[in-house]
């Protein structure tokens, strides 16, 4: 797995362009359930990418970590925000969730802001 944030999410985008060629059928529901979880609705897409740094960090993905890092910036969270959305998940998943945040979440942001 790449180190560097940027390197991490071209990875990713690789793998899913690979598996949008190999299984275009799984992508396209995948793309679709995931665009339909983000509409914003009653919360904001930045609430939205909040819980799914809190998410990422409590599952140990850590190319969620960084695209919803990205995202939640994007959306207009504040560092911040994004700490503070991540001190909850540790609250969750303890020693290794501090481990993700206190190296990939910091990672994210600092190549992201």
């Amino acid at each position: 797995m790449a180190e560097d944030s940027m390197e991490l999410l071209s990875e990713l985008q690789e793998g899913m362009n690979q598996l949008q060629a190999d299984s275009p059928e799984l992508m396209a529901a995948f793309v679709q359930m995931d665009q339909a979880a983000y509409v914003e609705g009653e919360l904001e897409r930045k609430y939205k990418e909040l819980i799914g740094i809190g998410i990422a960090l409590a599952v140990r993905c850590e190319y969620c970590m960084n695209i919803h890092v990205k995202n939640a910036l994007a959306e207009g969270a504040s560092r911040d925000e994004i700490l503070e959305a991540a001190a909850v998940a540790v609250a969750f998943g303890g020693s290794p969730a501090m481990a993700y945040l206190s190296t990939t979440i910091m990672k994210a942001l600092d190549a992201f802001e």
